[in-house]
């Protein structure tokens, strides 16, 4: 039995992130991919094994971490009272 092949768009929606993001990490083969007909498909199993990185340093792109995906405690007190100040007026203004 085949495994069947999903869009970028469909990997994007899956994992939380842009099709860009997708793209990019197609480009620089960090995620496995199948070419047919010229169009790019991706096996859901190896989406899911994918973690996105940051492409914070791109002009115009977004965190690589899923949307609604929490923080680690960890992470969190890393974080400055200053961000976390920005963060809370940021969603108020929302």
């Amino acid at each position: 039995m085949t495994e069947q092949l999903i869009t970028p768009d469909e990997a994007a929606r899956m994992k939380g992130v842009t099709a860009a993001a997708i793209y990019a990490a197609v480009k620089e083969n960090r995620l496995p991919h199948t070419r047919v007909l010229r169009r790019i498909g991706l096996h859901e199993a190896d989406v899911l094994q994918w973690t996105p990185r940051s492409y914070a340093g791109r002009p115009g792109a977004k965190s690589g971490r899923p949307q609604g995906t929490p923080m680690s405690e960890e992470v969190k007190a890393r974080i400055s009272e200053s961000q976390k100040r920005r963060w809370a007026a940021r969603k108020q203004n929302r």
